[in-house]
């Protein structure tokens, strides 16, 4: 029990530490943030923060990680994905296991992405859609140029749309968003055609 007690512990300070990190760095930026002021707001001692972190750039590191690796998680297999549910107006289950993840980390993505934010995360961002969608628009577009620029348009399409979900639309249902993913998934996939010599 004492052990359990002391990694929930653990994992609360970092928690914390990240928690108010994403503050100042919202209030500040990257380069307005310092290790002082980010102990002193969090109330802790210096030594509690380099526990956790080497410095504020492995904060935002851990953070921005976290986001990119669990969308490539949800989204693994997209070589096997199943396009039938768009073509009969239903949302596409990975689409649906982003959208939540995406409304779990809002405020997350509100930072990173906002004025003060990360202009490489969106950068990151884009290539892991890319290089997650790739085997698929090249099973589906047999020419690999082809589906380069398939999948490239589909990649920075998409990351449009999340940008507008998370900072203008946020009030979008679910469903209505899922739908929206779907289609530019089929479009990308099936309706778009390029002749590349």
């Amino acid at each position: 029990m004492a052990g359990n007690r002391k990694d929930y512990n653990r994992s609360e300070t970092q928690r914390h530490i990240r928690k108010v990190f994403l503050d100042l760095y919202q209030e500040k930026g990257i380069d307005g943030v310092t290790v002082n002021e980010l102990c002193r707001r969090a109330q802790i001692v210096k030594s509690t923060f380099y526990t956790y972190f080497e410095d504020k750039y492995s904060v935002l590191e851990e953070i921005e990680g976290e986001l990119l690796d669990s969308l490539a998680r949800i989204n693994s297999e997209l070589d096997k994905l199943e396009i039938s549910p768009v073509l009969h107006g239903e949302p596409l289950p990975q689409a649906s296991m982003t959208v939540d993840f995406i409304l779990e980390h809002l405020e997350e993505y509100r930072v990173i992405m906002g004025p003060k934010g990360d202009p490489s995360f969106e950068s990151r961002w884009r290539r892991n859609i890319a290089a997650s969608f790739k085997d698929r628009f090249l099973k589906e577009k047999k020419d690999p140029k082809s589906a380069g620029l398939a999948c490239a348009i589909f990649s920075s399409t998409l990351l449009g749309i999340y940008r507008y979900f998370i900072f203008e639309e946020p009030e979008i249902s679910k469903e209505d968003f899922t739908l929206i993913l779907g289609n530019t998934f089929k479009y990308a996939l099936m309706d778009f055609h390029a002749s590349i010599s």
